[in-house]
């Protein structure tokens, strides 16, 4: 079966008469020539993603409350599930070859995919708004330190810019400067930490014979760990739809589909978490300072400016990096798909950077496990329900064709799915109400919802043909990677 979208006839109808358009050249999915990303490439990014100062600066205000032992136990678990489920929800881009944006319509209905993009969003913005103040606040310390003059709203407005020209460029720019950005924060992280561990004099030994004082919870701190990057889970298709992954191995099984994503993912992001977690707890250890750049001051000294510039341009690439990956391409996306015909990446990209400059993020930098642990609770609903969809009703077979068609099978009520509104809000409320199991209850809560009220009400009134028939599995993937759109 070839998934095709028609250009004219009935689909113009049907978007005439509804109001909504679908398509778009950066919406429609990726063909064969398109996927240019190689597993070690795969890898690089997440390096490149996963390498900012939200998880050094989480470790540091864990700490004393939780033991540094504990921090990074519960940095390992909270990202390991993250980890799972980003290749999980992968699998629909190495498939189908589509973005986030189009597949939450399966879910929510053609009108009601906004409100889960819109969630989605928020989030991405907020870190890209704040990541960019780290970046020009290292930016305006070394132009201090060369010139004596300081002006950090200009240096957040160029540095914002800068970002947005490189992201417009398109995910092969993407991929490339992670390339560069990654080997070099990975080393000058390492170098950092040494550096600190030597200069106040700590060791492994007494390092972790250090106890939490108590205040914050196991449960609590690994939904603050995992809040990081949650908001990829939803999304992890916006990069596996560009995954090198052969043909045979897109129609054999899971893990043959998924193996490389999977590497990718659980080393390129649990690897760069665990050490940056770990940067920032020592430094919390030894100068009680959660901000990264008030600690490398202070621990490099400005006696030593040529080393200290090194380190504040490893701030700027850490920012840089996860900044154009996680938040500006995936805030992007959801853009173009409010207005698909009328918006481009461009555009979608200034728009998403503004607005997260507007937002001013820096001014809630004191409470970063706490906003951590609300953006899991915000999302997790979200990812159980795209789970249950895909893999227990859908059993991870789209009609890709209907996705793109206005007045297709996902209309629903309205074009909105009310079994995904009703699922989602006692998971997100629940997970408000007992942070310490946010993640696990919102999940959970959300799937459980969604899997009856769309077998036994929604499918009755509006026929889902992957959820209700049989269909032999190469009848719907078949030649998926080479659409005609």
């Amino acid at each position: 079966m070839k998934v095709s979208i028609p250009k004219g006839g009935s689909f113009m109808s049907h978007e005439q008469e509804t109001g909504i358009s679908l398509k778009s050249k950066d919406l429609i999915p990726t063909k064969t020539e398109q996927r240019h990303i190689s597993n070690l490439g795969f890898l690089m990014l997440w390096i490149g993603i996963a390498v900012q100062l939200v998880s050094f600066i989480a470790g540091a205000q864990l700490f004393p409350a939780l033991s540094p032992a504990e921090i990074l136990l519960t940095c390992l678990i909270g990202n390991l599930i993250v980890a799972i489920l980003l290749t999980l929800m992968g699998d629909i881009g190495i498939r189908y070859g589509i973005p986030y944006a189009v597949y939450i319509r399966a879910c929510f209905g053609y009108l009601g995919t906004h409100i889960p993009a819109v969630i989605r969003a928020i989030p991405a913005m907020f870190w890209f708004g704040f990541l960019t103040w780290m970046g020009a606040f290292a930016l305006n310390t070394i132009m201090e330190m060369l010139t004596g003059y300081s002006n950090l709203t200009l240096l957040i407005i160029l540095f914002g810019i800068v970002q947005v020209i490189n992201t417009a460029m398109g995910m092969e720019a993407v991929s490339k400067f992670e390339w560069l950005a990654s080997p070099t924060i990975l080393i000058i992280g390492v170098v950092l930490l040494f550096m600190i561990m030597n200069d106040y004099q700590l060791t492994l030994s007494n390092i972790f014979s250090i106890e939490g004082e108590g205040g914050i919870s196991i449960g609590f701190a690994i939904a603050a760990q995992m809040g990081a990057y949650i908001t990829m889970a939803l999304n992890a298709m916006d990069f596996t739809r560009f995954l090198k992954v052969k043909q045979e191995a897109v129609q054999g099984s899971w893990w043959q589909a998924n193996r490389g994503s999977f590497m990718g993912h659980s080393i390129g992001l649990i690897a760069s978490l665990i050490l940056f977690t770990f940067i920032g707890l020592i430094s919390g250890i030894a100068t009680g300072n959660w901000n990264p750049i008030e600690v490398m001051i202070q621990t490099v000294g400005e006696d030593n400016p040529l080393l200290l510039i090194v380190c504040l341009v490893f701030i700027v690439l850490a920012q840089w990096s996860t900044n154009i990956s996680a938040n500006l391409i995936p805030t992007s996306y959801i853009i173009i798909n409010f207005f698909p015909r009328k918006i481009n990446l461009v555009t979608a990209t200034i728009i998403a950077s503004i607005i997260g400059l507007l937002m001013q993020p820096w001014n809630f930098s004191e409470h970063m496990p706490t906003i951590l642990m609300f953006i899991t609770a915000l999302l997790a609903p979200i990812v159980g329900i795209m789970f249950c969809d895909y893999y227990l009703l859908r059993k991870r077979r789209l009609n890709v064709d209907e996705l793109y068609k206005a007045g297709g099978q996902y209309k629903y009520w309205k074009n909105v799915n009310p079994a995904a509104l009703l699922s989602y809000l006692p998971g997100f409320i629940l997970a408000l109400l007992f942070p310490d199991f946010g993640f696990v209850i919102a999940f959970a809560v959300a799937a459980l919802v969604y899997y009856p009220a769309m077998k036994y009400w929604i499918v009755k009134r509006y026929p889902q043909p992957e959820i209700t028939e049989t269909v032999p599995g190469g009848n719907i993937e078949k030649n998926v990677r080479n659409q005609d759109i």
